[in-house]
């Protein structure tokens, strides 16, 4: 996306790397995943009050709802790179920060994982009850710590990178042999 590219000039930024491209089983599985998250986080604020009061400060930011977030990320993937994108850590609009604490709580969640300076996109293990309610506890807690008078601060949970390496990255991996990438990717999650 040309905005979401020229804000991260100025910026860092969150490099993520995914499966081969067109990988329909993986993606399947992945927004499936998120539906499942979803209907934990619903069952979750149903079944124990003080764990929705807990978490007001991320709905009183954004609604949340993964299947829209995971919608949202697999399409940046179609966008022109194929294999990676980037999400700007200094949210210039609200679409931006959004974005932002989505990544963070589906990356506490086993979404994405990190390797080295870049995400992987992964399938979720255990993912129960008791891992999303952890990971929005974590991110509500980090929050409240981090919010000022003008914007929250999710960022500061995640592992980032100056938006020309972010674009070396992009390209290396643009140029590699699919097979070898993947074959590294996997190498990187201990998938063998």
């Amino acid at each position: 996306m040309k905005t979401e590219n020229s804000a991260c000039k100025r910026r860092s930024c969150i490099l993520v790397e995914g499966p081969r491209y067109g990988d329909a089983t993986f993606y399947g599985h992945w927004l499936l995943s998120a539906a499942k998250a979803n209907e934990l986080l619903q069952q979750a604020k149903r079944d124990d009050p003080t764990f929705g009061r807990e978490i007001a400060i991320l709905e009183e930011s954004q609604f949340l709802d993964f299947g829209i977030s995971a919608t949202r990320f697999i399409s940046r993937f179609a966008d022109k790179e194929f294999d990676t994108f980037v999400i700007t850590t200094k949210p210039e609009d609200l679409n931006t920060l959004y974005d932002l604490v989505d990544f963070v709580l589906m990356v506490e969640m086993g979404f994405f994982t990190l390797t080295g300076d870049r995400y992987q996109t992964t399938l979720p293990r255990n993912l129960d009850m008791d891992r999303v309610k952890q990971a929005h506890l974590k991110i509500s807690g980090a929050l409240d710590e981090t919010e000022d008078e003008d914007w929250i601060h999710p960022e500061q949970l995640v592992a980032d990178m100056h938006y020309t390496q972010a674009t070396k990255y992009q390209r290396l991996l643009r140029k590699m042999n699919q097979d070898q990438r993947l074959a590294d990717r996997r190498a990187l999650l201990f998938l063998d």
